[in-house]
């Protein structure tokens, strides 16, 4: 049973990864295979790269043993508290405006948020709302994106059995996502019991995510990235679009480490999204 709530991070980044590995595969080039550089010149590269690492070369072709790393001493890191109401919003014009955002995602970054603070920073944070936006534009995007994503969901919802027995792939991302909302974990209360109405939302969430982006639609994992944020919004439309700007900025990352990648090694990468 998926620990969502008792281990978090191990949680996420759990499916972090899973996600992660299906956007790999799908942006994977199968003729770079073609072009790779000699082993020893892929030696001597890394070995330039970053310094005091050993390579033992295999005869086998495609693998290295890295025997040793020399990563230097641990530097120290200095925590503080977890950032509270009254700290936030010292960070707030009259308008509502966030200021010092540099400032504030180091203090972030240093000590976290208190759980009182996390559903209304997470909006900024998850790309949501915007930094520089005031309380009367948030409350207009709000609204806009509320009927926006009422309409996917109703499209969904408004599929009948016979239209979904000849739509294979949505047939599917039903498939996996009623599976992997059931194996939430249900030691934490928003999502325990069989009828639970966060494991509604949760359900409802992800297959309407599937009717923004149908090409990815819903891969393995997903429900992990999306429990946490639903668990602290505790509202439908919020989590969503935080979800959908959270994957937006994976489907990036994951492209810019890609091409990152395969230029460090000597590669010539040349995609298109």
């Amino acid at each position: 049973m998926i620990q969502t709530m008792k281990d978090p991070y191990t949680t996420t980044l759990g499916g972090f990864s899973k996600v992660t590995n299906y956007l790999f595969d799908a942006f994977r080039v199968p003729e770079l295979e073609c072009h790779q550089r000699p082993a020893e010149e892929v030696a001597d590269l890394l070995g330039e790269l970053i310094p005091g690492l050993e390579i033992n070369q295999q005869e086998e072709p495609g693998f290295e043993v890295i025997t040793r790393l020399d990563l230097g001493p641990r530097p120290e890191v200095q925590r503080r508290g977890p950032a509270t109401m009254e700290e936030w919003a010292k960070y707030q014009d009259s308008e509502g405006r966030i200021t010092n955002v540099p400032h504030l995602k180091d203090v972030i970054f240093k000590g976290g948020l208190c759980h009182a603070v996390r559903r209304e920073a997470w909006k900024f944070l998850l790309c949501y709302f915007p930094w520089n936006s005031t309380h009367e534009e948030r409350k207009l995007l709000q609204k806009r994106k509320t009927d926006e994503y009422f309409r996917m969901k109703l499209q969904w919802k408004s599929v009948s059995e016979e239209q979904e027995r000849r739509n294979s792939r949505l047939r599917d991302y039903r498939s996996l996502i009623e599976k992997d909302v059931n194996r939430t974990d249900r030691n934490n209360k928003f999502y325990e019991g069989l009828d639970n109405p966060g494991l509604i939302l949760l359900h409802d969430i992800l297959m309407t995510y599937c009717m923004f982006d149908f090409d990815l639609g819903y891969v393995q994992g997903m429900s992990d990235l999306l429990s946490p944020i639903l668990f602290v919004m505790e509202n439908e439309v919020d989590a969503f679009w935080c979800f959908v700007s959270f994957m937006d900025e994976m489907v990036m990352q994951c492209v810019h480490y890609r091409t990152s990648l395969f230029s460090t090694l000597g590669f010539a990468v040349h995609e298109k999204l």
